[in-house]
């Protein structure tokens, strides 16, 4: 940006404002962008044309984050450990489980895709790259949500909003701790249906040094499906989770063999 938009903080921050709207719902306009964040269009041209300068958007009408972007997210993702360590196990859970396998990260209060191996059958769950899982909602998000100390957990969950997205979504805090609770005991977490009918979900989380959770992975598909072979994905699922947090310090659990 121009000296004069990086003098002003304020400018600064509606320019992240900015690339994160488009890079979330590409295709949005210069006008819509100046209508959800408040600016006049003038100075919604401004700022975009000065990110269009600098990479950051592409398209005139419709925007799309540009390649610096890009760029910047790959080298991110680099600097996680868990995107070092978790491909090749990634790629062993999906041969063994011939379902799509997935790791995500925390990222303000939900759960964001930062790897995925799709399955080889036919009919299969994908999601987007960078998209993001509600942690009330998902396997993911209750894995991590179990891993961390206790009171932790309670207070995440008395601040996200636990929003319905199906019949089977746990949508008051004591049901969602009670599901917590069993979590931790059995070392897995499940999603029935509860952000998406007919999907069935199982995962672990991922633990580094001090024992914390860094990270979750999990393995999707069609609920029947997933049902019928169930017991050998969840141990699968653990395994793979155990071997990620073993590679980046943790201990294994003790009722791993």
């Amino acid at each position: 940006m121009n000296d004069t938009s990086t003098g002003n903080p304020g400018t600064l921050a509606r320019g992240l404002d900015i690339v994160e709207r488009v890079a979330a719902a590409p295709g949005t306009t210069v006008q819509r962008l100046a209508t959800d964040l408040g600016l006049s269009r003038s100075a919604a041209y401004r700022i975009v044309g000065a990110l269009r300068e600098r990479g950051y958007l592409v398209g005139e009408t419709e925007l799309r984050a540009g390649p610096v972007v890009l760029r910047l997210g790959l080298q991110a993702m680099d600097g996680l450990d868990i995107y070092t360590v978790g491909p090749e196990p990634l790629r062993e859970l999906v041969a063994e489980t011939e379902e799509t396998a997935f790791i995500a990260v925390l990222d303000d209060d939900q759960m964001c895709y930062v790897m995925q191996e799709e399955g080889p059958q036919v009919v299969k769950v994908v999601s987007k790259l960078g998209s993001r899982a509600p942690l009330h909602a998902s396997a993911l998000g209750k894995a991590y949500l179990a891993a961390l100390p206790a009171a932790e957990a309670e207070a995440v969950v008395d601040r996200i909003p636990l929003t319905g997205y199906t019949a089977a979504t746990l949508t008051t805090p004591a049901a969602l701790h009670a599901d917590l609770a069993r979590t931790r005991t059995a070392g897995w977490a499940l999603d029935d249906a509860e952000r998406e009918p007919g999907v069935r979900c199982v995962a672990a989380a991922v633990r580094g040094a001090g024992e914390r959770p860094v990270a979750a992975i999990s393995v999707a598909g069609p609920r029947d499906r997933i049902v019928a072979a169930q017991p050998a994905i969840v141990t699968a699922v653990r395994r793979t989770a155990a071997r990620l947090s073993a590679a980046l310090g943790a201990a294994p659990p003790p009722d791993l063999p």
